[in-house]
């Protein structure tokens, strides 16, 4: 494609770039297909739910999950958002043993977390270009702890009561 009236001023031969979003969306596409057990889920549209499950995991790709746990068993789970948002409401669910463990993943998307007043939480989360804020108040007693674990890419993660 190198034609005379196709170059930059200073004489070298105009390339196009138009390939670069491309190539960005297909490598979030690849990524997705990492995270994800099956490809049915992906762009996999979810509507808000409540579970008494042990454990539980979701998935938001370009789409929004609400859930709730009423579990009297809660042992942990997974979120993972990739350009869409998870909203997790643990406040009615009490945990099995001492300790539960809650894996997220976010790129380019958000999880919100909302844990019982009793519960300390316990951040192992790595950030990059992503932030992490744990509003959640800290209890007198730490005899129940909900760690977090996992990463945050252009994203974020958020904790309250």
């Amino acid at each position: 494609m190198d034609t005379p009236n196709m170059r930059y001023p200073n004489g070298r031969p105009y390339r196009s770039q138009s390939w670069k979003p491309l190539a960005a969306i297909a490598g979030v596409v690849v990524l997705a297909g990492l995270v994800l057990d099956t490809p049915s889920r992906v762009l996999e549209a979810r509507e808000e739910s409540v579970s008494r499950d042990l454990n539980f995991d979701d998935v938001a790709i370009m789409s929004a999950v609400k859930r709730g746990s009423e579990s009297g068993t809660f042992r942990g789970g997974e979120a993972t958002a990739v350009m869409g948002g998870i909203d997790i409401d643990l406040r009615q669910a009490t945990m099995e043993g001492s300790e539960a463990v809650l894996d997220v993943s976010s790129v380019m998307g958000g999880v919100k977390v909302r844990v019982p007043a009793s519960w300390t939480v316990v951040s192992k989360v790595n950030t990059i270009m992503g932030g992490f804020a744990n509003n959640s108040r800290r209890p007198p007693q730490a005899d129940r702890r909900l760690i977090l674990k996992g990463s945050v890419v252009m994203g974020g993660l958020n904790v309250t009561n």
